[in-house]
């Protein structure tokens, strides 16, 4: 306050400002209180209260300090109100005083006294707004109403508490203490050339869990209107896009928002111990979490009622918990953190069914949208703006990629969540099983040592109990390779497909043979060519079979060995030589033959080679053109890694495909093609490479750049050392 603030708006009981001014200065705080003596309430608490409070004169800069005692007793005491005077001083500060209101109050009443630091906390948080206490952005407008940056909000210190400041000696509000308790945090921001920033804190964590930065174009380029807009003969959705991104909402996308993106979003699942260090009633707290809970949009300081409402429910939060929604629905988070179809199928391992409900999360999505340039009416359509009530924002383009990007905020806190748990599970039952491990190691070597028991009896019960340390032991191994073995193992369903095809022709072609056998199959020619074809399809199964049972027992213990990476990819390619001659596919290898390959189970990488020579006949089957229809594999050895590369002519990757090839159960519409003989496959081989690739210290890409004269081509890189 200034000194004129001071004589003619504190000191003036039922002063009529806050009729005309509904909200403050500097902060835009909606006044509270109308008759003006809750000031002086203070008088309750303690006989002598002492204001300081320091302004800054919006021209000049200079800050000045005024400070005032109020003597309750000897005001009291007065007769006449008129002949009371309060005396206060006023003077230049240096700019690193800080600004604010401060009230002292000394000389505390009785009743005063009774009163607990938990339970004033505790009543004040009830009136406390929890935007004061989320971070603020930096590209905060400067209007009217708004002159800073950061609301500090209000605290209550009292004297002798060691921990009412921060570690920068600065006073932390109620609700900032309650909102620095969140169980997770998300700190996402975008600025205007698209580069997305994001970290990701977790309590009882130092370092972000996350801290990485893209720029978004790379993940939306394939899902804009001129990409997804159904052409003419296409299958198409209710909303004319193509079929294939039907599942997905909120589409299309712009590639730009106009408008810079910060979002501060925190997490605060009902669990014990995560208020005790606020210094409040933990149930009083979760209470006002569920009260103030809202994940709303803030457009230049003005928050929108339309997703301010905790029971609007804009990004479908909610309605992906009542649904038990099992897959990502923002385009970033398949994108960034695709789930294995291990995962997904299984309740306690699906990220997505973490998901936080909204009741749970305080955030805010803070832009800054402004009026479109003359210049650039016509070409920005998916503009970033209000509508005219500027309750809410225009649904376009524009909007739809702020809702990806908010959904993917609330998505990663779920994806972290889940794998912390579960970490945090695994280490629980890590050292339960060493604390057993060590108790039956103690328990044997007492038996050894003892001169009490029976010899005979003794030697019984030790062979006993190291048979049982070695079961152990070898159930921890287990434990450690089975997910892997699982994983592997899933990568057959892309051999499912071909068996199941094959076997389908080779009955047909039984059915149509049985009738003329059962006649005179010696004598009757029309049987001849239905016998060749049941020999040659009996070939290709027992192929496939004898395959399957390598893989299978490989499999069965994903055990890293060395070996030679021609042979391995040779074995593949003979078992898909059928299908890929019935098509006239001609598939190039150049490997040499002495190249090592890299230190990963066989079963591994001859379940990733499969899959990739699967997915590129998938794309040349269809193909219409008169183009050579070819696949390309090469390898070879760069430093530390095993490189090789997958190449194809076929009908290529649409770009709003590119990221959801890694999803499990995803699949394209020719995999759903009668005539394709692969096309009976579960969707799960690239999801399944993937994270199989993953766990082996690995990683595969699909290359921006292809080999000449191919459209597609798979990039895998696997460690020549052992990482498993």
């Amino acid at each position: 306050m200034t000194e004129e603030d001071f004589r003619h708006r504190w000191m003036v009981i039922s002063t009529q400002t806050k009729g005309t001014e509904r909200f403050s200065r500097t902060f835009g705080r909606r006044m509270a209180g109308s008759k003006g003596v809750g000031r002086f309430s203070a008088r309750y608490l303690g006989n002598i209260v002492t204001l300081t409070t320091v302004a800054e004169d919006p021209k000049t800069k200079v800050r000045t300090q005024l400070i005032a005692e109020f003597d309750w007793k000897l005001i009291t005491s007065n007769p006449s109100m008129a002949a009371v005077t309060i005396p206060f001083s006023v003077a230049q500060v240096d700019r690193t005083v800080d600004l604010g209101t401060k009230l002292h109050i000394t000389g505390l009443r009785m009743e005063a006294t009774r009163i607990s630091p938990s339970t004033l906390k505790t009543d004040l948080l009830r009136l406390t707004d929890p935007a004061a206490g989320l971070e603020k952005p930096h590209f905060d407008q400067v209007t009217a109403t708004t002159k800073t940056s950061r609301d500090p909000g209000f605290s209550v210190i009292f004297d002798g508490l060691a921990d009412e400041v921060d570690e920068n000696g600065i006073s932390q509000s109620i609700e900032q203490k309650i909102l620095d308790a969140y169980v997770g945090r998300v700190r996402l921001s975008v600025d205007e050339d698209g580069q997305l920033d994001y970290q990701v804190f977790w309590k009882g964590h130092d370092v972000p869990l996350a801290e990485e930065s893209i720029q978004i174009n790379e993940i939306i380029q394939g899902f804009t209107a001129d990409v997804l807009t159904s052409a003419n003969g296409q299958k198409e959705d209710a909303r004319g896009l193509v079929k294939e991104v039907e599942s997905i909402q909120h589409l299309p996308v712009s590639m730009a928002l106009n408008s810079p993106v910060f979002v501060d979003l925190r997490f605060f699942p009902k669990r014990k111990g995560t208020f005790t260090d606020v210094g409040v009633n933990g149930t009083v707290a979760q209470g006002w979490i569920k009260d103030k809970a809202s994940f709303a949009v803030v457009d230049n300081n003005f928050a929108m009622d339309a997703y301010a409402d905790t029971g609007s429910d804009w990004l479908g939060i909610d309605a992906s918990k009542a649904t038990n929604e099992r897959s990502w629905q923002s385009i970033f988070t398949p994108a960034l953190y695709p789930m294995s179809p291990v995962d997904k199928a299984d309740p306690a391992r699906n990220p997505m069914l973490a998901l936080a409900r909204g009741s749970q999360l305080i955030g805010r999505v803070h832009i800054a949208t402004r009026k479109r340039p003359p210049e650039l009416e016509d070409e920005c359509q998916d503009w970033l703006q209000p509508n005219m009530d500027r309750e809410s924002l225009r649904s376009n383009g524009a909007y739809h990629l702020l809702w990806h990007i908010a959904r993917f905020a609330a998505e990663l806190l779920a994806h972290f969540d889940r794998q912390v748990r579960l970490q945090e599970e695994e280490s629980a039952n890590a050292r339960k099983q060493q604390e057993a491990r060590t108790s039956l190691s103690a328990a044997i070597q007492e038996l050894k040592s003892s001169t009490v028991i029976n010899p005979a009896y003794q030697k019984r019960v030790i062979a006993q109990l190291e048979s049982a340390e070695l079961r152990f032991s070898e159930t921890a191994q287990y434990e450690r390779s089975a997910r892997l073995s699982l994983e592997i193992m899933a990568m057959m369903g892309v051999m499912a497909g071909f068996m199941t095809h094959e076997f389908e022709k080779a009955m047909d072609n039984l059915h149509s043979a049985a009738a003329g056998l059962n006649k005179l199959a010696i004598l009757n020619p029309a049987l001849k060519k239905a016998a060749q074809e049941i020999q040659q399809h009996e070939l290709v199964l027992a192929e496939y079979l004898d395959y399957m049972r390598v893989f299978v027992e490989r499999a069965r213990e994903p055990v890293p060995t060395s070996f030679k990476a021609k042979g391995q990819v040779s074995r593949v390619l003979k078992t898909l030589s059928a299908v890929a001659q019935a098509h006239a596919i001609d598939i190039e290898l150049e490997i040499d033959s002495k190249l090592v390959g890299p230190f990963v189970p066989v079963a591994a990488y001859n379940g990733i080679i499969i899959n990739l020579v699967s997915n590129a006949i998938k794309a040349l089957v269809p193909k219409i053109s008169v183009d050579a229809r070819k696949i390309r594999i090469y390898a070879t050895n760069d430093g530390a890694n095993h490189i090789l590369v997958c190449a194809d002519t076929g009908i290529g990757i649409p770009p709003y495909m590119r990221t959801r090839i890694w999803e499990p159960l995803f699949s394209t519409t020719k995999a759903r093609d009668e005539k394709n003989p692969l096309g009976t496959g579960l969707g799960l081989g690239l999801s399944v490479v993937n994270e199989v690739v993953k766990k082996m210290s690995g990683k595969i890409e699909l290359m921006d750049v292809v080999p000449p004269g191919y459209t597609t081509a798979f990039k895998l890189t696997l460690p020549l050392e052992n990482s498993v």
